[in-house]
């Protein structure tokens, strides 16, 4: 990987991140100072729900997508995403339906713009950002992707500002999502001669669904490993909680931080095969794990400081606690790499399903009993513990692959496509 176009490449997607991460942060006070706490509250949860549903609309997409874009023929390309389109397509719709239930019996206030709100953020299941990763085109993805998302928000917060109506906010951010799927959808389709009425056949809808079985249930369990450990701190020990719900969201930073590398290297690493992609796995594990124990280190030295500062000393952090904290971010790390890099890049999807089937179960497992026999303070490390064990089974599962004789990484393309 030449070093300028690494570095240009991880700056694009860092820029997404970044652009992401301020709009964000600036729309939280703005829409809470003009709607009040308690609709910002009820449009934030009715996201969330959209959230969890988009992951299921993107249907394993986002694990399998870029390595099987990064492995295909450029010309095949196009024909990959929009096979992924109309099967993403056919489920959302039913999943809209479910969303809006959902919506309406959580929800407890402005449930309309709650719902609306959400609507966007399920769209993000059918975007095609998995897709410029896959092709290694971070600006594609900043301009044709996060870049509709964005003006979307900024245009909600002006019209919230000029009419005090939530629904507008939620409504541009809707209408951004849009602008996003519409655009990256006309920049990869256009001028290709593509067979859209076999694309939009049930039965390779329904084969395609069904090759991305194992897809949909590592990123559907994954998705619901953080809302299961704070469901179960909630009801089993809530005096625990702030603690727990602190810890996930300072850990967000560390995803954004580490997400433009991880993106680079989805793009690069399955693009080669035999040799190449051995040694392109052993560097990228390499840097990986030296970033993921960085980010750990520092993450752990700094939780109970910002703990002070964020809760006015209201949440202390003891010190096997930030070192407990501080492991688990270093697998949020390591995994994604484990799971979305390298397995990926040699076509065990399979394993990383079992793995995943496997180690959120034993997670939640430990930490209910950890809290249920009064072990409040090895809580933490009941998670440590679960994720440490899904890790080993995918790094086996890796050093097994990269023992044995690798097929082509175009092979593993070649079988996602449905016959012509």
């Amino acid at each position: 990987m030449k070093v300028v176009g690494a570095t240009r490449r991880l700056g694009l997607f860092g820029a997404s991140v970044l652009l992401n991460g301020v709009i964000s942060l600036i729309t939280i006070p703005i829409v809470i100072a003009v709607a009040g706490a308690d609709p910002w509250a009820s449009m934030a949860t009715g996201q969330s729900i959209g959230n969890s549903i988009g992951v299921l609309v993107a249907f394993g997409w986002a694990l399998t997508g870029p390595a099987s874009i990064a492995m295909a023929l450029p010309e095949r390309r196009p024909g990959l995403f929009l096979d992924s389109l109309f099967s993403r397509g056919a489920i959302l719709l039913p999943l809209i339906l479910v969303q809006a239930l959902v919506t309406m019996a959580i929800v407890p206030h402005a449930k309309f713009v709650a719902f609306v709100a959400g609507l966007g953020m399920t769209l993000a299941g059918v975007s095609a950002n998995w897709y410029f990763t896959g092709e290694s085109r971070p600006g594609r993805f900043l301009f044709l992707d996060t870049v509709p998302r964005v003006l979307g928000t900024v245009a909600g917060l002006l019209l919230v500002v000029l009419t005090d109506k939530l629904l507008f906010f939620a409504l541009a951010q809707l209408a951004g999502s849009l602008l996003a799927l519409g655009v990256s959808s006309y920049v990869i389709l256009r001028g290709q001669h593509l067979d859209f009425r076999e694309a939009a056949r049930w039965r390779n809808i329904v084969a395609r669904l069904a090759e991305q079985r194992h897809g949909v249930v590592a990123t559907g369990l994954y998705a619901g490993l953080t809302p299961a450990i704070l469901g179960i701190v909630a009801l089993t020990a809530p005096a625990s909680l702030p603690l727990f719900v602190l810890a996930d969201r300072l850990s967000k930073f560390v995803g954004m931080a580490t997400a433009p590398l991880i993106q680079v290297f989805q793009g690069w690493v399955p693009a080669a095969s035999g040799a190449e992609l051995l040694r392109r796995i052993s560097l990228s594990a390499r840097i990986t794990v030296a970033l993921g124990l960085l980010a750990g280190a520092v993450y752990a030295a700094l939780l109970p400081l910002f703990s002070e500062l964020l809760t006015h000393d209201q949440v202390a952090v003891d010190v096997s606690s930030a070192i407990a904290f501080g492991c688990v971010a270093s697998s949020w790390v390591i995994s994604p790499y484990l799971t979305n890099v390298a397995l990926m890049a040699v076509g065990r999807v399979r394993v990383i399903a079992l793995s995943a089937s496997v180690g959120v179960p034993l997670t939640l497992a430990l930490l209910a009993s950890a809290e249920l026999f009064g072990l409040a303070e090895f809580a933490p490390w009941a998670i440590v513990i679960g994720n440490t064990v899904g890790m080993i089974w995918l790094t086996v599962a890796l050093r097994q692959a990269m023992s044995r004789p690798l097929e082509p990484a175009l092979a593993y393309a070649k079988a996602l496509e449905p016959a012509r």
